[in-house]
This record gives C-alpha cells, structure tokens and sequence, in this order.
C-alpha cells in the first residue's frame, strides 16, 4: 500500500497581499529570424483518433532546452537534422543556427509516426528517437556555443519501439556505486491499441475494454548499461496507464519514478521477472471485493466534518469514541472501525460528535486553518472526501445500489475550474520492488511543468487556490521520507490560464520572474513577478491615498506570423517562440 504524503505549500513563498496585474504598454524587442530548414510537424493520422493521440501530437514542444547549458536550445527539422542555437546571438542580424547531427533515416514514409524527440541525459549525453521506433545514445561532447564538436551515435536500438512510435519523455545518466559502469534510464510514451500492448498480466486488472479505452498509454521505462566502452541493453519495464500520463520522470539515482496520473496505474511487464503474482495455495485463492467505505468526510478553512453509518437503532452506548489532538478512535460494540492518526492536529474542545438514527457525525475544529487536509487518517484509504452533507447522503445511498456519486456537482463549478471527475495522483514508482510506495491527491490542476537543475527531475506547476505552485520531486539521496518541494509561486497564473481558452504553452525561466502563456497563433501573454523589482509597480488608491499591495505587470505581444507556434522556451532574458520556418526572440529582462 502506498504511502500518503501532502504537498504541503511554504507559507513564506506565498504573497496574500498580490492584487493584480496592470497591463503595460511598454514595448518589447522581438527579434524574427528565419530557420535554415522548416521544422518537422507531423499530425495524427486517420487511425490516431483518440485523444491521447490528439495530446501527444498537439503539446509536443519543438523547442528543447539543455539543463546543462542555458546559452544553448536546440530544434528538429522535417529532414531530422538537429540544430543548435546560440542564444545570444539572436539579437544580431547573424543568428547561428548549426546542424549538429543527422538522424538516420531508416523508411521513407513516417505516417503514424510521432514526431522526433530530443532528451538531455548529461553534459556529453543525449537520446534521440525519429519517433517512429529506433532509439540512438548520442555523445555530444560539452554543449557550449562556441563547441563546434559533432555529434556521434554511439548507439542504436529497436528494443522500445518494435516499429511502435514513441515519444521520449525524460532520461537521466547514473554511475554506479564503484564508478566502473554507468546506467541510462529512458522514458518513452507510447499510445497502443490494447489488443496490441505485451502484458504480463490481464488489462482488465485495470479497468481496460475495448468500448471504454481502445487506446491506452504505455510507459516505457529502459535501461541501458554502459561499460568498458561498449552499451547494451540491460532493462525494460511497462506501465499501463489507460487515462493518460500528464508527467513522468527518472529520480536520482535512476531506480525510481516520478509520474502524474488518474488511477488505476500499474506495471503489467518486466523484462526480468514476471510480474504476475504466482499461484497460491487452494485455500487462499478466493476473489478479493473491493474496499469498503467505512467513512466519508469534507472540510472548510476552519473544520473536517466526518460521517460514519451504523445500524438504525444504534445507541450511543452501543459506541467508545475518543477524540484526541492527533488521532480518532470509534469502536463499535466490540470491534474497532476506525483508529488512526489524523493528517494535522485538532483542538480537542472545539470538537464534538453527535449520533441520530444511527449516523455518526463528528465536526473536529483544525488548530491551523490554512492548511488543506488530503486525507483524513494516515495510510487509511477506506475514506471517500465529498463535497458535504448532501453528497455524503447521495453517496451512501447510491453506494448502497452499487454506484458511485460524482465528487463534485458541476452546477457549483465555475469553467474555468473545469477539471476530470477522476482526481490525478502524484506517485513515486520503486524500480527494486515494482509497487507505488508514495502518493498524494492533486488539490489542483497540472499548469505546466519545467526542467530544473542538472541531475533533478523536472519540476512541475499545480494550481493552488488562484496561483500557481512549482514543486520539485526529491531524489532519492536525501535521508528522509519522499515527497515533492514547494520550491516557488507565480501569482494568480492558476486563475488567468484558465481563461486562456487558445492556449498552448505555458513556460517560465529558470528564476521565475515571469510566466508567459503562448497561444496557438498570434498572442503571448507575459505576467511579470512583483518580487521583482524591475517590473513590479506601486499604486496609490486616488480616492483615500491608500498605497495598493503588490501589483504586477501585464504585457501583451502580437507575433507577426500565421504559422502556428510549435515551440515555446523561456531563459532567465530571452522568450523563444518557434513556427515551422521562424524563430522569435523576445528581449524579457536585461542582463
């Protein structure tokens, strides 16, 4: 069983006191320069109609970025040459754009195949795939852009592809403990036709039919090995994830997973062991039902209400409650149904519970009102959160008939809050044992996510009230329990990209001090940071000479191009914006 863990926001980085943008119409330098071959933009074809198709194909970013050099970005162009920019340069008349490698080409046609994609596994190392099922280890010597050093393949394999395409999503390089060998973990999404996944165990297992989800997302995760010169495969491991993966990484040191995505999740291959449980004895074998819902419960800023059902003519001696700081307890006759401790401390006082015509209700006062409980009991998952009172009772009587009540009602959600019914999870994956051994309910939708530091797994955006929250996984280095850090905030971005109906990238620099939201075609919308000083801008309220809070700048930019953007980037100074035969430099900050 997976252990519940919160992602808990740092009260420092939060700002109450932001009150807006101001749109500015102070202009920008926007550099244009044309590519030296178009770039390659492939789209599904007739038999990629699902929309997992639709959002691997649509949210592809052709702008890849290298964490080991901010003075460098790279493209793919449609004949699957890589090139190189320097960024400085793009705000001269002379942009250098240089072909650093080109990919072989092993079949004419590319219909159905994804497109080309690009991944930073270390300072000298990087993989490669056409998108249509080859994989190359790439050395590409110091990636600085005075390196003219080209690229060479030191190696090439169909082992992920099976003339499958597939998409790579991340990789990380990893030395091993004695320093004589070194382990390259992959990435690679692939959407398959269920009939067409290899699988160590039945899709059913996860709620796979061919009415409901004829298309599936599989996630690849290889691994090669690299020793006295030579690579080979060494790995291979298949998750299945039929509601859609939003993010996926390799933790340090490469034996276990980051992802985001709506259960149910699981390994269904391992090229080392079966993963399929082996047979019991006869008198164990008997079909599991599923988890019972001993409670359900919801909260407010100020308190958690819990509801739990027993018989009709339950009486309060038929009960032993006790309410402590930290835990709950509630025994029924003589068995216990509930012990544990709960997510964050009570005041004992303020808490009181009540029993009518056998429905147990207890309202506990939180002592620190501003946190959000995920859970109610720690590592107890017979719990189900619903919105209130109604909806527990719609839950309870539907539960009763087999059903299952929606979470949410959707005449009390505004559209911008629009959101799957299902909540999505962010789980750690153990490579060594095959199991889930962390998970924490999303409070808030996935914005974006963005590359960090050398050796971390990206970190990622999640809406958190009306702002944006950036949360970096852990590695698994650190002597403590796993979880994911509150490592920024960008202000109010939650609330303004959900208006964006057109939107279709969403980046920020590696310092934060600005988000920018790309449209398909034409707009980029920048909001500037107030905890930066250059942009920030003080007001006064003219009526009472009150001195407004923070108030950031908002600035709106019209690209003079009918291409669509396939590309987004932003860097600490510069916003790149990438078409099929343009790029876009747009000055953000001075040096």
């Amino acid at each position: 069983m997976e252990q519940l863990f919160e992602l808990r926001p740092r009260k420092d980085l939060l700002d109450p006191t932001f009150e807006g943008y101001k749109l500015s119409l102070d202009s920008l330098p926007v550099y244009k320069h044309e590519v030296p071959v178009a770039v390659e933009h492939l789209k599904p074809n007739e038999e990629q109609f699902s929309f997992q198709h639709v959002k691997t194909f649509g949210l592809h970013n052709h702008l890849i970025d290298d964490p080991w050099s901010d003075e460098v970005a790279f493209f793919i162009s449609k004949d699957l040459q890589i090139f190189k920019i320097n960024l400085h340069s793009l705000v001269s008349q002379s942009p250098e754009f240089k072909s650093v490698w080109q990919l072989p080409r092993h079949l004419e046609s590319r219909d159905g195949w994804f497109n080309a994609s690009l991944s930073f596994a270390g300072p000298e190392l990087a993989v490669v795939t056409d998108g249509g099922g080859v994989l190359h280890i790439v050395d590409t010597g110091v990636r600085t852009p005075a390196n003219s050093h080209l690229w060479q393949a030191k190696f090439s394999s169909e082992d992920l592809g099976n003339s499958e395409p597939f998409k790579i999503t991340h990789s990380m390089l990893n030395t091993t403990e004695s320093n004589q060998s070194e382990t390259l973990s992959v990435l690679a999404l692939k959407v398959e036709s269920i009939d067409k996944v290899e699988s160590q165990i039945a899709l059913s297992v996860f709620g796979c039919s061919e009415k409901e989800t004829p298309f599936i997302n599989c996630l690849e995760w290889v691994q090669y090995e690299h020793v006295d010169g030579h690579w080979s495969f060494k790995q291979l491991k298949r998750l299945a994830i039929p509601h859609g993966l939003d993010y996926a990484s390799v933790l340090s040191p490469g034996k276990a997973l980051c992802l985001i995505a709506r259960e149910p999740l699981g390994i269904i291959f391992d090229s080392k062991k079966n993963v399929a449980a082996p047979l019991e004895n006869k008198e164990r074998m008997q079909d599991e039902t599923e988890t019972k819902v001993a409670y359900t419960w919801t909260e407010s800023p100020e308190e958690v209400t819990v509801w739990m059902t027993f018989d009709k003519h339950t009486s309060k001696h038929d009960l032993v409650v006790k309410i402590e700081s930290q835990t709950l307890k509630v025994v029924y006759k003589q068995q216990t149904y509930l012990d544990g401790e709960l997510a964050h401390p009570i005041s004992v006082g303020s808490s009181t519970w009540t029993l009518l015509d056998g429905k147990l209700e207890f309202i506990l006062s939180k002592v620190d009102k501003s946190l959000s409980w995920n859970h109610l009991i720690q590592s107890d998952l017979r719990g189900r959160k619903v919105l209130d009172a109604e909806t527990a009772a719609d839950y309870e009587s539907q539960a009763e008939g087999g059903g299952r009540p929606p979470v949410f009602s959707s005449e009390q959600l505004e559209e911008c809050d629009d959101m799957p019914m299902d909540e999505s999870c962010v789980f750690r994956f153990d490579g060594e044992t095959n199991k889930f051994t962390h998970k924490a309910i999303l409070s808030g939708q996935l914005l974006f996510f963005t590359q960090s530091a050398p050796g971390l797994a990206p970190a990622f955006c999640l809406r958190h009230d009306v702002d944006g929250l950036i949360w970096q996984p852990m590695g698994d280095e650190l002597e403590q329990s796993w979880g994911c850090l509150h490592t920024a905030a960008l202000q109010a971005l939650g609330y303004i990209q959900a208006s964006k109906e057109q939107r279709k990238f969403t980046v920020a620099p590696p310092n934060m001090t600005y988000a920018a939201l790309c449209d398909a075609f034409s707009h980029v919308y920048i909001y500037r940071q107030s905890n930066c000083t250059s942009t920030g801008v003080e007001m006064v309220h003219r009526p009472t000479g009150r001195r407004v809070g923070n108030i950031a700048r908002q600035q709106v930019l019209n690209i003079d191009s009918s291409e669509e953007c396939l590309g987004a980037l932003a860097t600490n100074s510069f916003l790149l914006l990438l078409t099929s035969s343009s790029l876009f430099s747009i000055r953000v900050n001075s040096d």
